[in-house]
């Protein structure tokens, strides 16, 4: 698969997961799910990759439209959570842009190549 559409699809699953985690409070927190410990777990340097795609299908597990069906497009799991970090990032900070917190990551050593 050509790189630049499987990062389109990832992006596109991550924004689909994040919009769909702002619309429903499945967890029935007194907090918003960016700011909860699944949200930690992606911006954490000690949890496993295996862990995180754990997470990720648990909590991609029945959202509509996404393309994920157990893996990434064209199986680039650090490509997929670089976008779902993003996410969570901006909603943490709204002032930060879309674009410069899908670049926070890869800073930090974690994510894109």
């Amino acid at each position: 698969m050509d790189p630049a559409i499987a990062d389109a699809i990832n992006r596109h699953d991550a924004q689909t997961l994040a919009k769909h985690l702002d619309l429903v409070d499945w967890l029935k927190a007194k907090q918003p799910w960016h700011l909860g410990i699944e949200a930690n777990a992606f911006l954490s340097s000690t949890i496993s990759s295996g862990e995180l795609a754990w997470l990720f299908g648990l909590l991609a597990a029945g959202v509509p439209n996404l393309h994920f069906d157990g893996d990434p497009a064209d199986c680039d799991w650090q490509n997929l959570f670089t976008h779902f970090r993003a996410e969570i990032v901006a909603r943490r900070d709204p002032q930060i842009p879309l674009v410069y917190a899908a670049e926070v990551p890869a800073r930090d050593g974690v994510g894109s190549r």
